[in-house]
């Protein structure tokens, strides 16, 4: 996945002003520290019109390669709220990724307001232009984008105006949509979710290994299934958590309201608790201890 990721379009028309891979950021990782947080922008997710799935995807995925999510935010299409989260995201986390904001109409102003918090001017990005032009052609569109042509072709080159200190990543060949990279660590993605799981797949595995210096090693997940009330399982979850803390190990608890009908007659509710860590053998030890201890049963 890293030579794909090298082998794709890698634009940059000015220096960035901070790189993502300095000495601190890629020895906080490879103590296994990677952080990232995640922004989706879009009036349409807060007003219930759209469910927004692209954030529980990018926590899915930083999951399995140990990136661990430590915010995630939804905000409006406004871009001094845009530019305010975005750069405290930036501030304390080492990988930031957006979704949304990024089309033709008058509410896609995620780029100019990425431009204007990090000081950089915007400017049609003329391989980004071309690539456009050359897939949209091939697919028949008969819009295409030019700056200078109809209203219809000025929208559609609106989605190649970008920030010119960016960074534009082209992972995916058969795509014209692109990563744009701002200020080294925050990635800008499309919101539609297919168009974003894509590149965050033909991505993201990259962008890891490239930081870490080595393939990504996930996080280890166990379930345990109990049908004690929380209220009693909690001293012996407080008790286990401090000592399996210094192994990083997690604990949670998360009642589940579906009928379990595991006995005649009943329907009987259960509690599921998990344990997440970087180590097999010590999640292993603490999955078989938590069955023990809490008359639970293994779900995977």
């Amino acid at each position: 996945m890293l030579a794909r990721w090298q082998a794709s379009s890698i634009i940059r028309t000015r220096p960035l002003t901070r790189r993502l891979t300095d000495s601190a950021a890629v020895t906080h990782h490879t103590a296994g520290h990677l952080t990232a947080a995640f922004c989706a922008i879009g009036n349409e997710i807060l007003n219930g019109k759209v469910l927004d799935v692209n954030s529980h995807l990018f926590a899915q995925r930083c999951f399995g390669l140990g990136v661990s999510v430590q915010r995630i935010e939804v905000i409006p299409d406004q871009r001094d709220e845009i530019g305010r989260t975005v750069k405290q995201l930036a501030r304390n986390h080492h990988i930031v990724f957006t979704s949304g904001g990024i089309g033709p109409t008058h509410d896609d102003i995620t780029y100019s307001a990425l431009a204007h918090a990090f000081g950089s001017k915007m400017t049609h990005h003329l391989p980004t232009l071309d690539r456009m032009r050359r897939i949209m052609q091939k697919r028949g569109v008969s819009t295409l984008p030019d700056p200078h042509g109809s209203a219809d072709q000025v929208a559609c080159a609106r989605m190649a105006l970008l920030p010119d200190s960016a960074q534009v990543l082209h992972p995916c060949e058969e795509l014209w949509v692109p990563i744009v990279c701002v200020a080294g660590n925050v990635h800008v993605l499309p919101g539609i979710p297919g168009l974003f799981e894509r590149l965050l797949d033909a991505y993201l595995p990259g962008l890891v290994e490239r930081l870490g210096g080595r393939p990504p090693q996930g996080f280890v997940r166990v379930l345990v299934a109990t049908h004690l009330r929380e209220s009693v399982i909690a001293p012996v979850l407080e008790e286990l958590q401090r000592r399996y803390a210094k192994h990083g190990i997690q604990l949670g608890s998360y009642p589940d309201w579906t009928p379990q009908h595991d006995a005649p007659g009943k329907d009987r509710r259960r509690v599921v608790l998990s344990a997440v860590g970087r180590d097999q053998s010590h999640v292993d030890a603490c999955q078989a201890e938590l069955c023990r201890r809490l008359a639970g049963t293994p779900l995977q």
